[in-house]
Parts: C-alpha cells; sequence; structure tokens
C-alpha cells in the first residue's frame, strides 16, 4: 500500500469511513465536505498513474439534450479560465488527458495523470469547470444549434444526433424505450437529445440545469492511486474556498426535481451504469 498518511485531516473535510478491501490490494477512504457536501472516495493502490472519475447524477425527464450539451460547454471555459481548450493544454503540460461522457443517469468527468503531481495540479481547474463553467451564449450557440450562412442547421451535439437520429438502430432503440418505461423514468428518454428540441434548447435553460444538478453536495469524487490524503484535502479546500459565492448556500433546500430535471445520488450513479455512455468530445 501506498505510505502516504491518511491521518491528516482537513477542517472543512471529515473522515467517514476507511477500509481495506479483501478482493483487492487496495484501501479505500471516504470523506466529505462540512461546507459545500461534496464527497470524495480514494482507493490507495500502487502504480504509476492516477485516476479520477467525478461524477453528477443527471437523469432528467424529458428529450432536451441539457445534460449532453452541459458536458460539452463545460470545456468551453470557467469563471478563471476563460478560453476553450486551457483545461486541455494544461493537461497535456502535467502529462494528463481528460474526457467526459454522458449517460442516462450521470455524467462522469475523467483525469488520467501520470503520477500525482500533474494530478494535484490539474484537478481545481478541472473541478472549476464543471463547477463554475462560463456557458456563454457564444458557446452554447456553436456547440449547441445554430443556422448557418447556407441556411443549414449546425452545431457539435445537432451534428452529432443528425447523424444517428433516423438510423434504423436509433429509431428502434427510442422506440423500444417509450414502449417499456412510463413517463417519469429517465430511461424513457434521449438524454443526448432529439434534433427537434435540440433547436429548442436555449443557452437560459441550461444554465438552469447547471443551477440546479451542478452541485457540490451532487458531485462524487473517486480517485484511484498512489494518493496524497493530506496534499488531496488542501487542494480541494483551497478550490472550495474559490466556489462558496457561486454554488447555492449549503443550507438551502436541494431540491429532488425540478420540471424535467430529477437528480438520484452520484454514488449511486457511479454504481447503476445503464452501459450507454457517450465520449463526448
Amino acid at each position: 500500500m501506498p505510505s502516504m498518511s491518511t491521518s491528516s485531516q482537513s477542517p472543512h473535510f471529515r473522515k467517514i469511513q476507511t477500509f481495506v478491501t479483501e478482493y483487492a490490494p487496495a484501501c479505500l477512504t471516504q470523506y466529505e465536505s462540512t461546507r459545500t457536501g461534496m464527497r470524495v472516495v480514494v482507493v490507495d493502490q500502487e502504480g504509476p498513474t492516477i485516476h479520477g472519475s467525478f461524477a453528477l447524477a443527471t437523469e432528467i425527464h424529458d428529450d432536451s439534450g441539457a445534460p449532453h450539451t452541459l458536458e460539452h460547454l463545460c470545456f468551453m471555459g470557467s469563471k478563471t479560465y476563460r478560453y476553450q481548450s486551457f483545461l486541455d493544454k494544461l493537461a497535456t503540460r502535467g502529462y494528463s488527458d481528460t474526457n467526459a461522457w454522458t449517460a442516462t443517469d450521470y455524467t462522469e468527468y475523467t483525469l488520467n495523470s501520470a503520477g500525482w503531481e500533474g494530478f494535484a495540479q490539474i484537478l481545481p481547474v478541472y473541478l472549476e469547470h464543471i463547477i463554475v463553467p462560463t456557458l456563454t451564449d457564444s458557446a452554447c450557440y456553436t456547440e449547441v444549434h445554430h443556422v448557418d450562412g447556407s441556411g443549414n442547421d449546425a452545431g457539435v451535439v445537432y451534428s452529432e444526433m443528425q447523424a444517428e437520429q433516423n438510423e434504423k438502430d436509433m429509431l428502434l432503440f427510442v422506440n423500444n424505450k417509450r414502449m417499456m418505461y412510463p413517463e417519469g423514468v429517465g430511461f424513457r428518454y434521449e438524454t443526448f437529445g432529439m434534433m427537434d428540441t435540440l433547436r429548442d434548447l436555449t443557452a437560459d435553460r441550461i444554465r438552469e440545469y447547471h443551477r440546479q444538478m451542478y452541485q457540490p453536495r451532487n458531485l462524487c469524487l473517486v480517485i484511484v492511486g498512489a494518493v496524497n490524503h493530506p496534499d488531496l484535502l488542501h487542494v480541494l479546500q483551497d478550490f472550495e474556498d474559490t466556489i462558496l459565492e457561486d454554488i447555492p448556500k449549503p443550507d438551502a433546500f436541494f431540491q429532488a426535481t425540478m420540471g424535467g430535471f430529477c437528480p438520484g445520488t452520484a454514488i449511486e450513479a457511479l454504481i447503476s451504469r445503464d452501459g450507454r455512455v457517450s465520449r463526448g468530445r
């Protein structure tokens, strides 16, 4: 097992549990923030790389495509780092790579790094892109939908669905879901959005969906590798200091359903994968 100490505690993160697994050479430790409710699961495991999975429960009860479009938009800039591709360039300099995908009931962002130092450097920047992205009108215009100079429908997400929505496999898949699941069940709907609903999806709707669902209390970080626990908690505490004014108050009511939105929990989202994911970028 790694020699990194797990005894040091951050004043704003409490240790929930820690145990050694019988089925693998790994020690699991769970932390939770007392300020934001963000949860962290560290899997201490020998190896040269650090793997991070950052999951949010994002089930939705309509075909708007808000979860999938938001996943794209989070990489377009954040409050401090306002330019597209900054995160990817930083990851390259830190011997790391980023990715994300959207499933029916959760959205997951990943960070893989060659060593703890690079991972720790990129982690707060990545989390800022997730929790406080820019979500500008221009980004929504290019990533979601617009009409180009020739009068054709365009947009990154729209073009993805345009390429597959009317394929026979997709038509069967969507119609089977409509027959199998009743209204109000997330598996009935098309998480990636349908072309007609993507044309109507507005930047304000996406921002409202982000405000409701992308809260730290709905976020679970799973980090696997030779993790420096005291350094991790210090990085996360410093990150939280920068977002407290941008997120809902920790004691505010967390509405489980809002219009078409219906979150579960991020840990459940990590466990109950439905197998259909989008390599979103």
